[in-house]
């Protein structure tokens, strides 16, 4: 087998299955130590900015491993890429045949017994939707909803998703050709597994089961990890829940309708008393009205759980197989009851035990009330890094250049529980100082002033013409973009959108094919957003993206350090900052021929010790004080 450096060599088998390949030492760099870390069993972090090429990188050492890899990721759009695109490189280019899986979630495929019962119980679809639903159903060979050319509703698609408050198992007729089954089965056979980050965290949560046994993990997007390990351990009680919980019961039970009263008056009282403190998320300390309402809804599940205990025979609605698919619908059904029981019990525990907090839904509008471990460290230190024989952690954002000097990854590591690793800042092949600018707002800029907007929109007009539009213009807040679009949209001579005036994809659609175009938007655009070429030349930043100090888990980590005798501000406010900016920042330079500049608003950057401490952290772009500047830059 040849030397892992040799198979990024100029000529070598990656420049031979790729053509345009160019050898980059960052590159061979990054593939070298996470093989190192593979058979010395040692965790391994990189940071790899844009341009690196991180996905070759961990693949290659992943495929010459011989061991299962779980490869996970952020975003849909980065799994697609490397089950049909760099994995199929990968395993051409070194030799190396593998199985590969793509493994979503159970909710992302279609339950054929739902779909067949629903059939045969009704002539003719209630939607048209679920018409277009029916005719993918009897011709789809994968069951994955993504085949969809449209989203379905949520209301539609769970009448017919695999979800597992609903699934039999081996007790459904159709469990040797359930598409869910088929594909979990195909896992346990590949080389490679490649998942989302909320399907990973989900089966760390649960003590495993939705992924087969792994040898080495790769993270990628690490810089998520923290929000959705939080994600998994977190416990919901919402409206939202407690109706897919009745509607499941009343697929399969003759549930009496006493029941479904008293939970929505339960329901409805509790969400009056949190609707009258003002916030939109608050500590759930801060409501004094909400104990006697938790105690009610418990009592109210309680009398559900005995009713089913003693029905779960005689209430059933078709009759079972077996006697044994009747236990498995009655346990289905009660962990379903039990999870909102302990729901309750997580949201009433001591303050330092859990986190808290009510927050309204942005799907229905409605509160709801959530619980957390303060940190996610332990349990992924225990479930995770303590288990594993090496963790890959990489991501373009995961320094922080904020800790002890020589320790560039100290806030990633504190946060995930990350012990000893390799680490490695890999050198960027793209020219900083010659490609980008950055320009800083003046000390008497300060987003907390009443007058920002009125000060920033002509900093944002003057820098919009010097570049000729071309621009995203990011806000950390709805409530500031709004404001200052408003002052500028008429003023603008470019081509300019606002986010929410068409989706997502749709305005990245318009932005690439617009010349000088101008898109205002917020946390969405943020990351993951890659515009190549001189369509996007300016990034303009309102401020320091610092983490809200109002946001219950923010809070609640900042009490933590703080209690630890650390700086909750200069070990969490900071660090999260300097990440953040760094995905903005990120979005401007995409290929070794591009050139722009980055524009952050916020006079503190210029003015602060801490804001020294966060531009440091930022790719070596050429500062310019006026922006006159550009001009000589751009021509």
């Amino acid at each position: 087998m040849i030397r892992i450096g040799d198979a990024f060599a100029p000529g070598g088998p990656i420049a031979r299955a790729l053509p345009g390949f160019e050898a980059r030492p960052g590159q061979t760099q990054m593939a070298e130590l996470i093989e190192r870390g593979f058979s010395e069993g040692v965790h391994t972090i990189v940071e790899a900015g844009t341009g690196v090429g991180k996905s070759l990188a961990y693949l290659v050492p992943a495929l010459r491993s011989g061991k299962r890899v779980v490869l996970s990721t952020g975003t849909i759009a980065l799994q697609e890429q490397l089950v049909t695109k760099d994995i199929p490189l990968v395993a051409r280019a070194i030799g190396s045949p593998v199985r590969v899986t793509l493994l979503k979630g159970r909710n992302h495929y279609l339950c054929r017994q739902k779909f067949e019962r629903m059939r045969s119980e009704r002539l003719v679809p209630p939607s048209r939707s679920m018409q277009q639903i029916w005719e993918w159903g009897g011709a789809t060979q994968t069951g994955d909803r993504a085949e969809l050319a449209f989203v379905p509703s949520s209301d539609d698609w769970e009448r017919l998703d695999a979800d597992a408050d609903d699934c039999v198992g081996e007790f459904c007729d159709r469990f040797r050709d359930c598409f869910f089954f088929k594909r979990r089965d195909e896992a346990k056979y590949a080389d490679v597994v490649v998942v989302n980050h909320a399907l990973f965290f989900r089966d760390l949560a649960m003590g495993g089961g939705l992924l087969p046994p792994y040898d080495f993990v790769v993270l990628d997007e690490a810089h998520q990890c923290e929000r959705w390990a939080t994600d998994a351990l977190t416990a919901t009680l919402s409206r939202a829940g407690v109706g897919r919980l009745l509607r499941r019961l009343h697929r399969a039970y003759e549930v009496p309708a006493r029941f479904v009263s008293t939970l929505e008056r339960g329901l409805h009282a509790l969400e009056s008393a949190l609707a009258r403190v003002p916030g939109d998320r608050y500590p759930l300390r801060a409501n004094d009205d909400v104990p006697a309402m938790l105690d009610d809804l418990r009592e109210s599940f309680y009398d559900l759980e005995n009713w089913l205990h003693a029905h779960w025979q005689d209430a059933l609605k078709r009759a079972p197989q077996n006697d044994a698919e009747a236990e498995r619908r009655r346990d289905l059904a009660m962990r379903a009851i039990l999870a909102h029981q302990a729901a309750i019990d997580r949201a009433q525990a001591p303050a330092d035990e859990a986190i808290a907090w009510a927050e309204r839904s942005e799907t229905d509008g409605c509160y709801e009330i959530n619980s957390a471990p303060y940190d996610v460290a332990e349990f992924l230190r225990a479930a995770l890094f303590e288990r594993i024989r090496s963790v890959v952690l990489t991501s373009a954002t995961i320094a922080d250049g904020a800790g002890d000097g020589a320790e560039p990854f100290s806030f990633l590591k504190r946060s995930l529980g990350v012990g000893e690793a390799a680490e490695l800042v890999a050198p960027s092949p793209f020219d900083y100082p010659a490609q980008a600018r950055l320009f800083v707002a003046p000390p008497q800029l300060n987003p907390k002033a009443a007058n920002f907007a009125r000060l920033a929109a002509p900093l944002v007009e003057e820098c919009l013409d010097r570049t000729g539009g071309r621009a995203f213009v990011l806000f950390t807040s709805h409530a500031r973009l709004r404001e200052v679009y408003a002052l500028l949209h008429e003023r603008i001579s470019y081509p300019v959108r606002l986010q929410g005036d068409l989706p997502r994809t749709h305005l990245l659609e318009w932005f690439r094919r617009t010349p000088g175009a101008v898109l205002f938007a917020t946390g969405t655009f943020w990351e993951g957003i890659d515009v190549v070429g001189e369509r996007l030349s300016c990034v303009i930043i309102d401020r320091l993206p610092f983490p809200s100090p109002a946001d219950p888990l923010v809070q609640a980590r900042v009490e933590a350090l703080e209690a630890r005798g650390l700086s909750g501000f200069e070990h969490y406010m900071v660090p999260s900052a300097i990440v953040r900016l760094k995905q903005g920042f990120g979005r401007l330079i995409r290929s070794k021929s591009d050139r722009g500049v980055v524009a952050l608003l916020d006079g503190r950057a210029a003015s602060t010790r801490y804001g020294a401490t966060i531009l440091d952290a930022l790719p070596p772009a050429g500062r310019v004080a006026d922006l006159g500047e550009l001009a000589k830059f751009f021509a």
